[in-house]
C-alpha cells in the first residue's frame, strides 16, 4: 500500500522536518506573497502551525493518538501521523508556491484592471434591506422555536417532520448574518454591534455548531481590516482573538453548562481542565492530523480513489431531505472506504483538505488539489482587493474568506456548504445585487495591501 514504507518514520524527524518546512514557507509567503491577516495564505499558515506542527510535537511528547481509547478500534500509530505530517508539508509547500505565483501575477498587472459589468457591480442597498427584512424575523422565530434558550420556554410551533430539517437549524443564525451585512455596508454602529454581540453570546451557549460564533467573528475582523486598510490587527485585537481561539475549544460544553444553570465555579473548572488538554495537545479538536492519517489508511486499505466523484451530492444539496428522503449525503464516500477498525464515519469525523485530496487522487492529489485551490483563492483575493469595498466581488470574497478555516479543515465541499447554505442571507444579497441596478455611491478605495 502507498505510504507503508514510510510508516517507520520517526515522529521526531517528522516534527523537525515540519518545523523547517514551516519556517521556509513562512519566509516565502512573507517576502513574496504579500501577506495580510486576511490573506488565504496566512490563514493556512496559521492553521498548519496549530493543527499539524503543534500536533506533531504533542505526539512526540506522548499525547495519545486517535482511537487510542476506543474499544475494538485500531489506534493511529506515530508512524502514520509522521507520514501524514510529511504529506501535510507537501500540501503546504504546494499552496505556498501557488500563493507566491498569484502575487507575482498580480504585480505584473500592477494597475487596476478594466472591470467587466459583473465584477464592477456594487452591492444594492435596496436588496440588502429587503433581504434583511425577510431573513431577520424568520431567524428570530427559528431561535425562539428551535433554539436552546437560557430562560423561558420555546415557542410552541409544530413543524412536523421539518422540525429536524437542517433548513430550520440553519435559519437560527440568520439574525446575526443580517446584522453582519448591515455592519459591512453601514459600518460599526452601536445599534448594529450591540445586538450582534448579544446574539453571538446566545449562539455560544447553544452547545453545538461553534461555526455560528467563529465565522461571524472572523467576518467582523475582515470587515474592520478592509474598511480601515490595515494589513494586520492591532495588539488588543490579537490578544482578544487568541483568548477567543482558546475559549472556542471548550465552547460547546461550557455553553451547555451555562445554559442549564451549572454553578459558575464548575464552568470555570471545566474550562481550566479543557484548556490544559489544549496546551498538552490532548483535546479532541486537535486531532485533525490524526484524522488525515486515518483517511490515508482507509483509502489504502480499500484501494479506492474517487477522482472527484465525491462532490456530486452537492448538486442535490438544495433539495430538503423531507422531499427526497433518499437524497445522497454529502459524506457518502465514507461508506465506500468504511472499516470497523477506523470508525470515522460513525464518529462524524472529517477528512481535512489533504485527506480529501488523497481520497480523490492519491499522493498526486495532495500536491495538485491544494495547489489549484490555493491559486484560485489567491487570484480571487488580489482581484477583490483591487475593487471597490462596496463591490459585489469584494463582498463575495469576504464571505468566502471567513469560511477558509472550515474549508482547510473539512475539504473543498465546505467551499460550497458554508458560503451558500450556512451564510445564505449574505450570499443572497450578493447574488441579487448582481441583477439589481445599483445607483453609484461614494466608495472606499481599494485596500493598499495589494500595491506593489
Amino acid at each position: 500500500m502507498l505510504g507503508q514504507p514510510f510508516l517507520n518514520l520517526s515522529i521526531s524527524v517528522a516534527a523537525l522536518l515540519d518545523t523547517f518546512v514551516v519556517i521556509c514557507g513562512a519566509i516565502m509567503l512573507y517576502r513574496y506573497a504579500r501577506l495580510t491577516a486576511v490573506h488565504p495564505g496566512f490563514v493556512y499558515l496559521a492553521y498548519h502551525v496549530m493543527f499539524v506542527t503543534f500536533r506533531l510535537y504533542s505526539v512526540w511528547a506522548g499525547s495519545p493518538t486517535l482511537f487510542s481509547h476506543w474499544r475494538g478500534a485500531l489506534r493511529v500509530t506515530e508512524g502514520e501521523i509522521a507520514w501524514a505530517g510529511v504529506l501535510s508539508d507537501l500540501a503546504f509547500l504546494s499552496m505556498t508556491v501557488a500563493f507566491v505565483l498569484c502575487s507575482r501575477r498580480d504585480q505584473r498587472r500592477n494597475v487596476i484592471p478594466s472591470l467587466s459589468e459583473w465584477s464592477s457591480r456594487l452591492l444594492s442597498e435596496r436588496v440588502l434591506l429587503a433581504v434583511s427584512a425577510i431573513a431577520f424575523p424568520i431567524g428570530i422565530i427559528a431561535v425562539l422555536a428551535a433554539g436552546r434558550l437560557p430562560i423561558g420556554e420555546n415557542l410552541n410551533i409544530d413543524l412536523g417532520q421539518w422540525s429536524t430539517s437542517s433548513w430550520v437549524v440553519v435559519t437560527q443564525i440568520w439574525p446575526i448574518l443580517v446584522l453582519l451585512g448591515l455592519i459591512y455596508y453601514y459600518g460599526f454602529r452601536r445599534i448594529l454591534v450591540i445586538p450582534t454581540l448579544m446574539l453571538l453570546a446566545l449562539m455560544a451557549i447553544q452547545g453545538y455548531d461553534r461555526f455560528r460564533v467563529i465565522l461571524p467573528v472572523i467576518f467582523l475582523l475582515i470587515t474592520w481590516q478592509t474598511r480601515t486598510g490595515h494589513r494586520w490587527p492591532t495588539k488588543w485585537m490579537v490578544a482578544s482573538l487568541l483568548c477567543f481561539g482558546l475559549i472556542s475549544f471548550p465552547m460547546k460544553q461550557m455553553g451547555s453548562m451555562i445554559r442549564t444553570g451549572e454553578p459558575l465555579s464548575d464552568v470555570i473548572d471545566f474550562g481550566k481542565q479543557s484548556l490544559g488538554d489544549v496546551f498538552r495537545g490532548a483535546s479532541d479538536d486537535q486531532l485533525f492530523l490524526d484524522m488525515f492519517a486515518s483517511v490515508v489508511w482507509l483509502v489504502d486499505e480499500s484501494g479506492k480513489h474517487f477522482y472527484g466523484t465525491m462532490y456530486y451530492p452537492l448538486l442535490a444539496m438544495p433539495i430538503p431531505r423531507q422531499i427526497w428522503p433518499e437524497k445522497p449525503p454529502l459524506n457518502w464516500y465514507w461508506s465506500e472506504i468504511n472499516n470497523p477498525a477506523r470508525p470515522m464515519r460513525e464518529a462524524g469525523m472529517i477528512a481535512t483538505l489533504p485527506g480529501e485530496s488523497y481520497a480523490n487522487f492519491g499522493l498526486s492529489g495532495v500536491l495538485l488539489v491544494p495547489f489549484v485551490a490555493a491559486y484560485c483563492l489567491g487570484v480571487m483575493y488580489f482581484s477583490a482587493m483591487r475593487r471597490s469595498y462596496f463591490s459585489v466581488y469584494r463582498f463575495i470574497n469576504v464571505i468566502l474568506a471567513c469560511s477558509l478555516v472550515q474549508i482547510y479543515r473539512d475539504g473543498l465541499i465546505s467551499a460550497v456548504v458554508f458560503p451558500v447554505v450556512n451564510m445564505m442571507p449574505l450570499t443572497a444579497v450578493a447574488v441579487l445585487s448582481l441583477v439589481w441596478k445599483t445607483r453609484q455611491r461614494t466608495v472606499l478605495r481599494p485596500s493598499p495591501v495589494v500595491r506593489a
